[in-house]
């Protein structure tokens, strides 16, 4: 792709793709509805989804842009994310079960870099406030979009956020999106993981979808768990569309948790299937990479 090309797209919704490399980005994405990748360059991918209208002959699009993971090439989030796109631009972190010991590394280092970049975006402030007020209020207004289907928008509703939400507000969607749950088994099997380090995971990146009010998805695209559901979400977020599907946290590989539904209470419940492990403890001293010597014991 060239850099005429990057400096000139098609001026639709967008969602911006973050996460490491095999991390399953790409994957992921191409397993969602009607999506093209035509346009490829260094440190950046292009493609997009086709929003299905009735209404209109026309068919409008959701521009995907998916950032490589190498830190080198985050300078072409400009391409990805400006001002003129900011209050149209929803951001998806992936993180791979493969991998959960990296976990939190990688949401933190990529939330710096998300942030650090709006940070040198030249947003009007009542652009960036409007921005932030909308996640607010979106948060607030959850169980009435959910329960009624009649979302208030445009409506402030004066009740406090819950402790620990939007502390970090960006004012840009976030959905992180946990990919490769299908090995969860080989976690279990391979790795001695047990129910309460799922659970000690589980609650960690809960909590840290709170501090910027993003929502949470664990998917397979192997095996296609959750992604219909996340097609569906992005839908709903982006261009409005219905989503009548509530959180799911029974099934531990196909979470699905909307902004606005979870707390800190909720999350605590979590802390009766820790035996071993204290709920506070950290996360890296917990969720260890398994040592070879312990993967050719088993």
């Amino acid at each position: 792709m060239t850099d005429s090309i990057l400096r000139n797209p098609p001026r639709n919704k967008s969602v911006l793709v973050l996460g490491d490399n095999a991390s399953g980005k790409t994957s992921l994405i191409a397993k969602l509805h009607g999506v093209r990748v035509p346009y490829h360059a260094f440190g950046i991918e292009y493609a997009y989804i086709n929003v299905p209208d009735k209404q209109q002959d026309d068919v409008a699009r959701l521009d995907v842009w998916i950032l490589d993971g190498d830190p080198v090439y985050k300078k072409r989030l400009i391409f990805a994310l400006d001002d003129r796109n900011f209050s149209d631009t929803l951001v998806i972190l992936t993180i791979s079960m493969a991998t959960p010991w990296m976990w939190m590394d990688q949401l933190q280092h990529w939330m710096k870099i998300l942030t650090e970049h709006v940070a040198t975006l030249k947003i009007a402030p009542e652009e960036k406030y409007r921005c932030q007020l909308r996640l607010t209020t979106a948060w607030q207004n959850y169980w009435q979009t959910i329960d009624t289907g009649s979302p208030t928008r445009g409506k402030f509703n004066a009740i406090p956020l819950p402790k620990g939400v939007l502390t970090n507000n960006l004012g840009l969607d976030v959905i992180i999106v946990v990919t490769k749950t299908d090995y969860m088994i080989a976690l279990d099997k391979e790795y001695d993981f047990r129910s309460e380090h799922f659970a000690f995971m589980q609650q960690s990146i809960r909590r840290f979808c709170l501090m910027y009010g993003a929502s949470l998805f664990y998917t397979s695209a192997k095996e296609g768990k959750n992604c219909d559901l996340l097609y569906q979400y992005l839908m709903h977020r982006m261009h409005g569309l219905p989503f009548r599907t509530s959180a799911q946290i029974v099934e531990k590989d196909e979470m699905l948790i909307p902004a606005g539904w979870d707390n800190t209470n909720k999350i605590a419940k979590l802390s009766m299937k820790l035996y071993t492990i204290k709920p506070n403890d950290y996360y890296n001293d917990i969720i260890t990479k398994p040592s070879w010597s312990s993967v050719v014991k088993k």
